[in-house]
């Protein structure tokens, strides 16, 4: 998962690279960031997760108010519910960017071409609005937040 991290981190700041490569590789990171905190935090049977695509948002409500982030926080929670209000949106069109994920609803995903009325959309052609969400002050905190959530767990599982 971390170097899903660290690739999707050096491709979004290239502007040579087609947003799609960025976006397919934090897709992928943040699912197995969920799936890597469900395996330690839990007895969820490994079967159980591994045709999954979704869970990262459920992970990201459980780690913004862990004890770390509500420490941090302390004396300005509205702050932070605000932070995660801004991040539900954001979680939950990084899910949809796996190919299994949302397929009739929205077609588009960081991976594979797909069906537009009657043509071929290849990810490389397509502009993904997602890459913009990141870029603004919501994405950039949601970036911080997902870069703590991976330092966290590696310094837990040391």
């Amino acid at each position: 998962a971390t170097s899903d991290w660290r690739l999707f981190t050096e491709l979004v700041r290239r502007h040579d690279v087609p947003a799609c490569h960025a976006l397919h590789f934090l897709q992928m990171a943040t699912e197995k960031l969920a799936k890597a905190y469900r395996f330690r935090d839990s007895n969820t049977a490994e079967e159980g997760l591994l045709t999954k695509h979704v869970g990262f948002q459920k992970f990201l409500n459980s780690f913004l108010v862990s004890p770390q982030m509500l420490e941090e926080f302390e004396g300005n929670h509205a702050q932070l519910a605000a932070i995660r209000k801004g991040m539900a949106p954001i979680a939950q069109a990084v899910e949809r960017l796996a190919p299994a994920v949302a397929r009739e609803g929205s077609p588009g995903n960081a991976e594979y071409p797909w069906e537009l009325n009657g043509s071929a959309i290849a990810p490389v052609d397509h502009n993904f609005h997602e890459i913009h969400l990141l870029r603004g002050p919501k994405g950039r905190a949601f970036l911080n937040v997902v870069s703590r959530a991976f330092a966290e767990f590696e310094s837990v599982s040391e």
